[in-house]
Parts: C-alpha cells; sequence; structure tokens
C-alpha cells in the first residue's frame, strides 16, 4: 500500500508540472505556457553552451525535443482529463472505491507514457553527442542527482 501512495505522489507532482506546461494540452499557449518556452529555451542554451554542441547538433537536438513536445500534446491533454476525472471521483459526496482506483491505474498509464516519450527523446538527444559530451551530460547528470538527493539523518 505505501508503494501505491509513493507513486501516487510522484505521480501527481509529475502531472502537475506537465499540466503547467501543457495547458489544455497546449504548450505554446497563455502565459504560463509562454514562461515555461522560455525557461525550456534559457535551459537549452546553458546546457548546449555546457556541452560545447555544434550548430548542427542545436538544430538537432531542437528538431527532437520539438518532435517530442508534439507528440506529447495529446497525452499532456489526456493526462489533465483524467487527473480532473480523478479529482472529482476524489471530493465527490461517495465515495466509489473501484472508479477511484480505476482512474488513478488510468492517470498511472498516462503518466507511464510520458515518462517513456522522455526516456526515448532524452536516447534520441545522447544520440547526437560525442563520446566526451555524454561524459559530460553524465557528469552533469550526477551532480543533479546529488543535489536532489534528501539530506542523511542526523547521527545519534
Amino acid at each position: 500500500m505505501a508503494k501505491i501512495v509513493v507513486l501516487l505522489c510522484i505521480g501527481a507532482i509529475t502531472a502537475f508540472a506537465g499540466m503547467a506546461q501543457a495547458d489544455d494540452g497546449g504548450w505554446d499557449s497563455g502565459h504560463c505556457g509562454n514562461h515555461m518556452k522560455q525557461r525550456m529555451h534559457h535551459n537549452f542554451k546553458r546546457i548546449a553552451k555546457k556541452l560545447g554542441l555544434t550548430e548542427a547538433q542545436k538544430a538537432q537536438a531542437k528538431a527532437i525535443f520539438q518532435a517530442n513536445r508534439d507528440a506529447m500534446k495529446p497525452i499532456f491533454a489526456s493526462l489533465r482529463t483524467e487527473r480532473k476525472n480523478l479529482q472529482a471521483l476524489i471530493h465527490a459526496d461517495t465515495i466509489d472505491e473501484a472508479a477511484i482506483r480505476a482512474e488513478t491505474a488510468k492517470v498511472a498509464g498516462i503518466q507511464a507514457d510520458l515518462n517513456v516519450g522522455k526516456a526515448k527523446a532524452g536516447a534520441q538527444f545522447r544520440a547526437i553527442l560525442t563520446p566526451a559530451q555524454l561524459e559530460t551530460l553524465k557528469t552533469m547528470h550526477d551532480k543533479r542527482r546529488m543535489k536532489d538527493a534528501p539530506a542523511a539523518p542526523p547521527a545519534q
């Protein structure tokens, strides 16, 4: 049961981040969509600089990420719809446990689709990098993981 709760929390956090980007299923609509687009552009420029990407690599990377965004739009829209349905079930006057579980499974399946898409886009991006750039990217990821890792509890 604890695993399910943890997975639901992770799914919810990721879903909220996705919904902020999706804004009715579109990446580029509205103020929030523009802000996220600018932020992603800034992050790409920073990563491209750290990796020393060539202009050709930048163009390839942009094409990869744009194709991924286009493919993910309907999935984000579906996620948003299913999350709304789940919230309605959770806050209903009567509890329908089977319906909540079924809707939660739908949300988890959609989240899995998003994670697979993210992994595929990442693999496509890594395929255009040189071995040295791959090593730099791995170091960047490792540093990020260490920064995000929970602090060890104090010794007693």
